[in-house]
């Protein structure tokens, strides 16, 4: 694996929880984790490309009825050229973190219930909308123009690119716990991996969790609040609450 990784014995010793994150942990989150006594490690599965504004921003309808916004990449790719398009009435996004990076750039934003694509599409189907545009990567995790229906014309505008790793991950049986921030993760980490029997598994939301049942992962937990901050209080009551008689 890329970082350095403590003898196993000592970790055995130690006595703490060993948990793999398939994404790249910020030293604050992760300093977080381990002061509750947990050993972090991260390999990310997935990498990201934002493409040049001038790939993709002709591609974008001067007049549109709604955005919607499924990840803070896309925000984050489409924030420096934002004023260069006419803002919609509405505008959605599917998570609260990506609802955040709207409005620091001062646009209302509508929030499903749940974040799961179904429930923004019903969402979406209670209101008059004819042009819809959905900044996207290129692996989105739904058909939003069928969930939408044939009455709404539906633009989706790739902003960057996810491109998965697929390489081993050769001491899976060392770690108590893998956590996977997206279905991409999910599908990297299975063109080369399998979870080992008894490993625990802890998704971000509920997609991500039905990819990782759908290619045969057990035990698989998702947060109450698919936020990372949720999902890391999630991990820390697993092992130090719920389990603590067990570790």
């Amino acid at each position: 694996m890329k970082e350095q990784r403590n003898c196993w014995s000592e970790r055995m010793k130690n006595n703490k929880p060993r948990i793999l994150f398939t994404t790249q942990l910020s030293e604050q989150k992760r300093t977080r984790l381990e002061n509750s006594e947990l050993l972090i490690e991260s390999e990310p599965l997935i990498t990201f490309e934002y493409k040049l504004p001038g790939m993709w921003r002709n591609g974008v309808p001067q007049k549109a009825d709604a955005w919607i916004f499924t990840s803070k990449k896309a925000v984050k790719a489409v924030r420096p050229v934002i004023k260069d398009f006419e803002i919609p009435k509405h505008i959605f996004a599917v998570g609260s973190k990506t609802a955040e990076k709207l409005e620091e750039i001062g646009l209302k934003v509508s929030i499903p219930e749940q974040y799961k694509a179904t429930t923004l599409a019903a969402m979406m189907r209670e209101l008059d909308l004819n042009k819809v545009v959905h900044f996207c990567g290129n692996l989105k995790a739904a058909d939003l123009d069928t969930l939408l229906g044939d009455q709404v014309e539906l633009t989706s505008v790739e902003v960057y690119k996810t491109k998965l790793t697929n390489h081993i991950i050769s001491d899976l049986d060392d770690f108590d716990a893998l956590v996977f921030m997206s279905p991409s993760a999910v599908e990297s980490f299975c063109h080369q991996n399998k979870v080992p029997d008894g490993i625990q598994v802890f998704c971000i939301g509920p997609t991500t969790e039905e990819t990782a049942r759908e290619l045969g992962m057990k035990n698989c937990i998702t947060p109450e609040y698919f936020t990372i901050d949720s999902l890391m209080e999630t991990i820390q009551q697993f092992y130090f609450e719920d389990h603590r008689s067990t570790h």
